[in-house]
């Protein structure tokens, strides 16, 4: 009997300590991450990546995470969240207008100092609670971890030099989303929608003759020697990318690997950032030295031409989400006046 009852005794002090200990201490998660681009992706290695890293380490490998990279799960990155295929999606607002037509708001020719200052007022609006969290993806049952916004555009050429606002009327240039169709026409150059995949070919065939485009982002689709002259200067707006959870993964996580994720998201994306600054500048460079690239720095005068032109673009993407009574005039204020 003795030996009984010390039996019971144990296993209740047993259940008393295992009560003690933190639920989260005691959890292992599996996280499903999945996204458009290769597994050597700068937006993954210094980004996504690195920020899974982080939180694999933060947590002592209680979280580990598979990946499946170059559209495995399917293209519809909303969906695919949505439907729980996976956990943590990148989200390129240009080719999911449809879905975050809002998000876009950070492609418009918005002046702003450069990519990490860019990236800081998304975030602001973009974070949870933030006006466009609210509009876009709290209702899609979306949490934006972190986002980036990548350096300025350019207009690199294939045949023709552009040291003119004259020089571009009628070039074929490659254009994704609404935002960067309205900057192309505004400018007075033919504007064809294209994915980023498809513009190494499209400039080998001649089907344009140029893109709007950032440097940095040359050496992923090989298009660094193809690219003879460029137009650099005015604001002609950038690329954003979302890195989202779904909120339902979120709230069922431990406080503890909430907090760990938090962290890690604000260093990759103030990584990511000062990453794609560097890079910019790296691969003009090259893009010099190894392929006689030839930019041209547009004068003051030209710039301010220039930046006439795309002026109206942005209060005619805010008209044009009123009109389908979204939020147009308040998100893009909220984001001009961000810090």
């Amino acid at each position: 009997m003795l030996h009984k009852t010390t039996k019971m005794a144990a296993v209740a002090m047993a259940g008393v300590l295992a009560l003690g200990q933190p639920l989260q201490a005691q959890e292992e998660v599996k996280l499903r991450f999945a996204h458009p681009l290769s597994s050597t992706h700068y937006a993954w290695v210094e980004g996504l990546g690195r920020m899974a890293d982080a939180v694999v380490k933060a947590s002592d490998g209680r979280v580990s995470y598979e990946v499946y990279p170059a559209g495995q799960l399917g293209k519809d990155y909303v969906s695919v969240l949505n439907s729980k295929l996976a956990d943590i999606v990148v989200l390129i607002p240009s080719y999911a207008s449809d879905k975050m037509p809002l998000t876009t708001v950070a492609e418009l020719p918005v002046k702003y100092e450069d990519a990490c200052d860019a990236t800081r007022k998304l975030w602001e609006i973009a974070r949870p609670g933030g006006v466009l969290s609210e509009a876009e993806y709290k209702p899609q049952g979306m949490r934006a971890l972190f986002v980036t916004i990548l350096p300025g555009y350019k207009v690199p050429t294939t045949t023709k030099p552009v040291r003119s606002l004259a020089d571009l009327q009628g070039l074929k240039i490659r254009a994704s989303g609404a935002a960067m169709e309205q900057t192309v026409r505004a400018l007075g150059a033919v504007p064809i929608q294209l994915t980023a995949s498809e513009i190494n070919d499209s400039l080998r065939r001649g089907t344009i003759d140029g893109a709007i485009w950032p440097y940095h982002a040359a050496p992923p689709y090989e298009l660094e020697s193809l690219f003879k002259y460029g137009a650099e200067g005015p604001n002609l707006g950038s690329a954003t990318i979302v890195f989202a959870m779904a909120e339902s993964k979120w709230q069922s996580l431990p406080e503890n690997i909430r907090q760990e994720i938090t962290a890690a998201a604000a260093e990759a994306q103030e990584n990511l950032c000062r990453w794609t600054e560097g890079e910019e500048a790296r691969v003009r460079q090259d893009m010099i030295d190894k392929y006689g690239y030839q930019p041209a720095v547009l004068s003051d005068e030209e710039i301010a031409l220039w930046n006439e032109k795309t002026a109206t673009v942005a209060e005619g993407w805010a008209a044009r989400m009123n009109d389908n009574r979204k939020p147009g005039t308040e998100i893009l204020e909220a984001f001009r006046q961000a810090e």
